[in-house]
């Protein structure tokens, strides 16, 4: 666009990808009971319940881990009545679910710890998600968007060099998007009903993929005429 013949402005976006590696895991699971009576399905949830939380403290410390952060929700009670093949309503059946979240630092304890609650009747794993540590996430995307203003201004420059306009200064900043890590490894979900497998059988091992924390923005250049 010419500005009454004294400047030349070129709009351009930058983007920047940087993939890492994942430093933390959290483990986002349930327990869960059914039954004709209210009573010995809550205490089915809350037996289990004080299996896993022993198993999690005996790992937690905020600083070295393996577990650095975990939660217990509280027990929620339900009740159904479900239908027949043929149409009949049938009894009440009651449940009971409490929710279980545990973030390791360290993926080999994660593995152990999973393939012992396979153990644990009623307990179920809806996935693990993958994420480096905080003050990591905030370096990596300080450093990503200043690479995406800095592939912006490459490229105008790019387009002034093509016609000799001379150097480029910039005008405007959009940031049109800044993506948080994405979990783009998470693991299926699982639900324990069988004992825990014997000791001979092959161990559990986790390999997430890599993380994406990506920087886009649009921005107008200016080269004085």
């Amino acid at each position: 666009m010419v500005d009454g013949m004294t400047a030349v402005q070129i709009n351009v976006r930058g983007s920047h990808t940087v993939r890492l590696l994942p430093e933390r895991a959290t483990v986002h699971a349930a327990l869960a009971a059914e039954g004709p009576e209210p009573q010995p399905v809550f205490d089915a949830v809350v037996a289990a319940l004080a299996d896993v939380k022993t198993s999690i403290e005996a790992l937690h410390d905020p600083k070295r881990g393996p577990v650095t952060w975990y939660s217990f929700d509280q027990v929620r009670m339900g009740s159904r009545r479900p239908w027949n093949k043929d149409g009949k309503q049938l009894p009440l059946v009651h449940s009971a679910t409490v929710s279980v979240a545990a973030k390791f630092s360290d993926f080999d304890d994660l593995a152990t710890w999973v393939t012992w609650s396979a153990g644990v009747d009623g307990f179920g794993i809806g996935y693990i998600e993958w994420a480096p540590t905080e003050d990591r996430r905030l370096k990596v995307e300080r450093k990503t968007r200043r690479r995406a203003l800095r592939d912006a201004k490459r490229r105008a420059q790019d387009y002034a060099d093509a016609l000799e306009l001379g150097v480029v200064t910039v005008r405007t900043i959009s940031d049109t998007a800044m993506n948080r890590p994405v979990p783009v490894a998470r693991m299926a979900a699982m639900r324990s009903e069988a004992p825990a497998p014997p000791a001979a059988s092959p161990e559990l091992s986790l390999r997430p993929q890599e993380i994406e924390i990506s920087a886009e923005v649009e921005a107008t250049f200016e080269i004085k005429r």
